[in-house]
This record gives structure tokens, C-alpha cells and sequence, in this order.
């Protein structure tokens, strides 16, 4: 007979990622809803916030630039009110990481409960017994709450990991830009790119940039392993880095898989995020008499926040595979355990624990 580890053995991480996302699209993307309506909240009352502190800003650019048109002087656009904009975004920024932060911490803690109801799904085909009820919403948020704080505690440190790689490759892009590194020029339209300059300011920080994507998916399964073995956020990085030490391509491969799905849907969705930034700037200029100041802005950000509104219906599957890739690697190493917030009928046993027959 074919256990549960061995069914899950017979398929692939994404194709077993896309069985559980359609047998449990309730759950999945129920969370993806609730994260979608969150960012629409949260990160739609921050950006307006910074819209009501900015507005003094906006309106008196529009004075001065049309001061200078009438007395036929050129101008800069936020000449005088770009530092007072600056402090603003500088305040707007943070609170924004935050709110996203907490949002994938909830999406991957929410994708792997659901992996783990599945999981205790496939074992009940062979011990009806221990068969779980249905994963409401409200049971999702049960079992995920416990998890929250610390796979907000896992996000905000691989973002701190991420920051090394990430700000290294844009310091080599300053470095060439200032002209800082010997034998190597920035083009213009007379000087065409040298070899020197494609090597270091484009490949250079392609690569480090490249080997930062593969230290994030070192730690992609921590929020997973924080719902599986309910450790602090530091044991369920480590554990993490171990469990794919074995599986680095296949890991880094997923991953890569994930991030292009991720890019493709932020790209379609920022294009039909367009079509609302159109009535959006049109319903500006006429709350505030043509001012184009105002209204630029908020056309060009409207794209981006229609598609961070609606990501999450994207993110949730690529959770899903994760949880699953998580489940694959940590059955290959022999250590299952039970999910924690799992209903009691869930917990009298392993799906790999021996069963003793009399």
C-alpha cells in the first residue's frame, strides 16, 4: 500500500503546489483577499496621509511654476518644495515595508497551515480516524494566529540579509556613475559602452544581485518551518538554511520559478492599473483646478498600487509551493513533525510515525 509520503514523493513540489491551491482555493485565496483588502487599507491610508501632508507642497509648485510662465522664466518642477517632499517619503517608505512585510508574513504562515491540512488530508486516506474538518477561513486564522509575530520576525530579518546584497550591487552602479573606479566610464551618446564598463556595471552587480536571490531562497522555508516545529524565527532560519543545503538548485530553481511568476503578474496587473490611474487623474484635476503637480504624481503611482493591491492573489500559490517544498526536504531528512495549532484528532500520531497493528 502507498502511504501518504509516498504519494506526495510521486509528484513534483509545483504540481503538488497546484493540486492543494485548487482543492483549497478557499483558503488560499481567502487569505490572499484578506491580504489584498489590508494593503487597500493600510497602505491606502498611509499613501493618502502622505498626500494630506504633501498637499500645501503640491499646490504651491503649481503657484510658482505658473508665476514663472507668466513672466516667461524657465523653472524646475519641486525646486523649492522637493526637500520638504523627500521627508515625507522618507516617512511614507517605512511604514510601507512594514505593512508588506507583515502582509507576506501572513500569506506564507497562512499557505503553510493550509499545506499542513492537506497533509493531514492524505493521511487520513489510510487511517480514516484522523480525517481533519474542513479549513474555514476562520480556522485558517485560528491555527495561523500563534505564528504571526515571529514570521513577521523572519521576514524583517531576510529583508536585513537582503539589504547586504542588494545595496552592494546599487554601491558598484554609484561607484561607476561617479566615476570611481578606475578604467571605467559611464557612456554617453559619443562613447559607446567599453568592455570595462559592461563588466563591472552591468554584470557585476547582475551577479550579486543573482547571489542575493539565492541567499533569500537559503531562507525561503523559515515561515514554514516556524508553523511545522513552532521555533523562535532565528532556529526556523537555521533550520531552513539546512533543510536546503541538499536542494540548493532545486531550491534557488523554485524560487527563481516563483519571483518570474511574481514579475509577469506585477507587470500585467501595473499595465491594467493604468486604466484606473487614467480616471483617477482625471478626477483630481478637478477637485483641484488643473493643478497637474498633484495630479502627476498620483498618476504615476496608482499603476504600482493597483497591482500591490491585487499581488497577493499571486503570492498565495507561490506560498503553496514553498510549504510544499518545505514538506518534500524535510521528509527526505526523516524529521516530520506535527503542525503546530493542528485539531487534537490531528496530533495522536505522525503520517510517518510506525503504527503498531495487533
Amino acid at each position: 500500500m502507498i502511504g501518504p509520503d509516498d504519494h506526495w514523493a510521486g509528484n513534483s513540489v509545483i504540481a503538488e503546489g497546484l493540486r492543494i491551491t485548487r482543492d483549497n482555493r478557499r483558503p488560499v485565496f481567502g487569505s490572499a483577499c484578506l491580504a489584498g483588502a489590508a494593503a487597500l487599507l493600510v497602505g491606502g491610508g498611509i499613501v493618502a496621509g502622505a498626500f494630506a501632508a504633501s498637499w500645501g507642497l503640491f499646490l504651491e509648485a503649481g503657484k510658482a511654476a505658473e508665476r514663472s510662465i507668466d513672466y516667461e522664466e524657465s523653472y524646475v518642477a519641486y525646486a523649492d518644495q522637493w526637500d520638504g517632499l523627500v521627508k515625507v517619503a522618507l516617512c511614507v517608505y517605512p511604514l510601507l515595508v512594514l505593512v508588506a512585510m507583515a502582509l507576506i508574513a501572513w500569506l506564507l504562515t497562512a499557505q503553510a497551515v493550509t499545506v499542513a491540512h492537506a497533509r493531514e488530508h492524505a493521511a487520513a486516506d489510510t487511517d480514516p480516524g484522523r480525517a481533519p474538518g474542513t479549513l474555514t477561513l476562520r480556522t485558517l486564522l485560528r491555527r495561523s494566529r500563534p505564528h504571526l509575530k515571529a514570521a513577521l520576525r523572519i521576514q524583517l530579518l531576510t529583508l536585513v540579509c537582503a539589504l547586504f546584497p542588494g545595496l552592494t550591487g546599487l554601491l558598484v552602479l554609484a561607484a561607476v556613475a561617479m566615476e570611481k573606479v578606475p578604467g571605467v566610464v559611464w557612456p554617453t551618446y559619443h562613447e559607446p559602452a567599453t568592455v570595462q564598463f559592461i563588466l563591472v556595471g552591468r554584470i557585476l552587480p547582475a551577479v550579486i544581485w543573482a547571489l542575493g536571490l539565492v541567499l533569500l531562497s537559503r531562507f525561503a522555508l523559515a515561515t514554514t518551518v516556524r508553523v511545522a516545529d513552532n521555533s523562535t524565527a532565528t532556529a526556523a532560519m537555521r533550520r531552513s538554511w539546512t533543510l536546503t543545503r541538499s536542494a540548493r538548485l532545486h531550491t534557488t530553481a523554485i524560487c527563481l520559478l516563483n519571483a518570474v511568476a511574481v514579475t509577469v503578474a506585477f507587470t500585467l496587473l501595473k499595465w491594467l492599473g493604468t486604466y484606473v490611474a487614467h480616471w483617477a487623474g482625471l478626477l483630481m484635476l478637478a477637485t483641484t483646478g488643473d493643478n497637474v503637480w498633484v495630479t502627476g504624481v498620483l498618476v504615476i503611482i496608482t499603476p504600482i498600487a493597483v497591482a500591490l493591491v491585487l499581488l497577493p492573489l499571486v503570492l498565495a500559490p507561490t506560498g503553496v509551493m514553498l510549504a510544499c517544498l518545505h514538506q518534500r526536504l524535510n521528509g527526505s531528512t526523516g524529521r516530520t513533525r506535527v503542525p503546530s495549532g493542528a485539531p487534537s484528532s490531528s496530533t495522536a500520531s505522525s503520517p510517518r510515525s510506525p503504527r503498531t497493528h495487533h
